[in-house]
């Protein structure tokens, strides 16, 4: 697969994008402000989300990246976030308890259904074959 030629997301300069997603100048920049956002985390174990932007000035996106990445999992550490369904403070997935209940509930709906939507078709598919073969029983 060849390098393509990308404009940079954050600088929109031109550069060869190697899978990163960002320019060498923007992606050596990132990095550092992810240590320093590690770092404040490390001094500051049981920061909000909201608390770390405030406090570094840093974008709340690359600390949500941060925190799906896995870089605040360690003992001690309750770094809370928002759950991606309903805003509730969590500190660890994508979302919340009850918002975790409610989607688990919302695939059983949903896969009974879809097994009762097979068995129907199922079932018509049966009821037309039966129709032709009496049909068919018909004819001299």
């Amino acid at each position: 697969m060849a390098n393509k030629l990308k404009n940079c997301p954050e600088c929109g300069r031109i550069y060869v994008d190697t899978g990163v997603g960002l320019c060498r100048d923007c992606f050596e920049k990132e990095e550092d402000t992810m240590q320093e956002i590690a770092s404040y985390v490390r001094d500051n174990p049981n920061s909000k989300v909201k608390d770390i932007v405030d406090a570094l000035g840093v974008k709340e996106r690359l600390v949500m990246r941060m925190i799906r990445d896995g870089w605040f999992v360690t003992e001690g550490a309750s770094l809370e976030y928002p759950c991606e369904r309903c805003g509730t403070a969590i500190t660890s997935g994508r979302f919340c308890d009850k918002c975790n209940a409610e989607l688990q509930k919302e695939m059983e709906r949903s896969k009974e259904k879809l097994i009762k939507q097979a068995a129907a078709e199922a079932a018509r598919a049966a009821a037309a074959k039966n129709i032709k073969s009496l049909d068919m029983g018909n004819k001299l």
